[in-house]
């Protein structure tokens, strides 16, 4: 019966005008506190700053504007854009037959058309180093910044994905988190992201402060950019990042919906089902030597850029 029912939703959604002026309002309920909320308006301005002509760079969740235009046939062709057989991606966990999944997947997608519409180019990350001040009468400033990424399948990957755990991707125990907030008492909240998107890759960070304090908070990021990129990591940073890093990725496959959606992933970024039993293996792998490699080739605080949301002072 559940089958039945996702057929009939893939297939012939019934797009109601009740259920879609509800959802409508609901996004611009959404886009309406985007509007003032100092985290949406910086990561939109730095999408846009570094995806300025790519999918990447405009804003996923529509605008005021866009959602309130949208009619139901703006809706039904991009389904027919979207919903295609030959992009699919997935996966079936739980108590069934390879026999089983087969039909079920053959019942649900067979009837799909291939895809028609081409998907984006790669993009050209166009962000410089810098800081843009966006105004907003807050008492405390939210900074975003970020510059270019590595790309998955780069080599120096893994040490990048060490690399940015120590420097400000591990909580309390990163580097950022000890010199921002610890030493210093200048946030509440740093942190750091690399994100190697498929057309884009970016590494990513943000920082909350007061507008007073706020520019000391973005020098000292710079510091340590230059540290990283200078100095690496040592070995007792390693090894706890390895420890850390190693015995979290087990707790992710506590359910059958998170190991699905995780072999959804792989497949999104061509990584072989195997992948889950060597992953762990290629953390180990890294060495000091690697992270310094990977942090001189990467790592450069005057190409960051920064996107500060309130009235900083200085």
């Amino acid at each position: 019966a559940s089958a039945e029912l996702l057929h009939g939703a893939i297939h012939a959604p019934r797009l109601d005008p009740v259920a879609v002026e509800r959802v409508r309002g609901q996004m611009l309920a959404g886009a309406r506190s985007e509007e003032t909320d100092p985290g949406a308006i910086a990561g939109k301005a730095l999408a846009s700053m570094a995806f300025p002509d790519h999918p990447y760079g405009r804003e996923s969740d529509g605008t005021v504007e866009s959602i309130r235009s949208l009619t139901t046939d703006d809706l039904r062709a991009a389904l027919d854009r979207v919903l295609v057989r030959d992009r699919a991606f997935i996966s079936i966990v739980g108590d069934v037959s390879p026999e089983e999944a087969s039909s079920l997947v053959e019942q649900l997608f067979a009837d799909l058309p291939e895809a028609t519409t081409p998907l984006p180019e790669r993009a050209e990350i166009a962000l410089t180093g810098g800081v843009t001040v966006i105004d907003l009468d807050v008492p405390q400033s939210l900074a975003v910044f970020g510059q270019e990424g590595l790309d998955r399948d780069d080599p120096d990957f893994f040490p990048a994905f060490v690399m940015n755990h120590i420097l400000g991707g591990g909580g309390f125990s990163s580097r950022l988190t000890q010199e921002v907030r610890v030493e210093r008492g200048l946030t509440y909240s740093i942190g750091t992201s690399l994100s190697p998107r498929r057309y884009g890759p970016v590494l990513t960070g943000s920082v909350a402060s007061g507008n007073d304090t706020v520019a000391e908070a973005i020098e000292v990021v710079r510091a340590e950019w230059a540290r990283m990129a200078e100095d690496g990591v040592t070995e007792a940073e390693l090894t706890a990042a390895k420890q850390y890093l190693t015995g979290a990725y087990a707790l992710r496959f506590d359910s059958a919906g998170r190991i699905a959606g995780i072999l959804v992933g792989l497949q999104a970024r061509g990584l072989e089902q195997d992948y889950i039993n060597t992953r762990n293996d290629k953390v180990e792998a890294v060495t000091v030597d690697d992270i310094s490699r990977v942090a001189t080739r990467l790592l450069d605080p005057e190409r960051l850029h920064f996107v500060v949301v309130g009235r900083p002072d200085g």
